[in-house]
């Protein structure tokens, strides 16, 4: 999936703006076919499902101590994840960083990812006298991208400007062990 910049023809705002994109197109033409246009093209590299412990955890209720604001919610274990991630590594030329937002949207329609990642927590009741004792795993499949920085110019060539690894991770869900309906 391509999607394509004209350098210098961000959109701007205001009086001044309007000005300088004015000017901007008041270049002649010869000096712009120079000017390659830019393309971000994300193509699938795998997908594997990845176990990690949750790291984001609290207890509530009798365990989290009367004087502790949680006391009152109940005797629950809580595993707190996010419900998707994109990450990028480093570009390898460093020209590619402001290309991000553009790469991160291909990474997610490719992935039929969502576009605004969810806060959740996943809560396990524990029993007294025993709990809290339970430790709670994510689940989660993670894809993975090969992300190109294309420059495409007038005369049909293209040249690979800068590539990066990306992933997008999501279908998330937590297991506990021991299972929450185990006293």
């Amino acid at each position: 999936m391509d999607f394509s910049f004209g350098r210098g023809t961000v959109a701007r705002t205001g009086v001044a703006a309007a000005a300088m994109t004015a000017a901007l197109f008041c270049v002649p033409t010869t000096a712009m076919a120079d000017q390659p246009s830019i393309t971000v093209d994300v193509t699938a590299t795998g997908s594997t499902r990845y176990y990690e412990s949750c790291t984001d955890t609290e207890t509530w209720g009798v365990a989290a101590g009367k004087d502790s604001p949680d006391f009152t919610k109940g005797n629950y274990q809580v595993c707190k994840y996010s419900s998707s991630s994109v990450n990028f590594n480093p570009w390898e030329h460093g020209l590619g960083a402001e290309y991000n937002a553009t790469a991160r949207d291909h990474v997610i329609e490719q992935s039929h990812g969502e576009w605004f990642p969810r806060a959740l927590d996943s809560r396990c009741t524990y029993w007294l006298p025993g709990g809290p004792n339970r430790s709670a795993q994510i689940s989660e499949i993670v894809q993975t991208y090969q992300v190109k920085l294309i420059y495409k110019y007038a005369d049909g060539h293209t040249q690979v400007a800068d590539t990066t690894q990306a992933t997008y991770s999501g279908n998330k869900s937590v297991s506990w062990n021991p299972g929450c309906w185990t006293r």
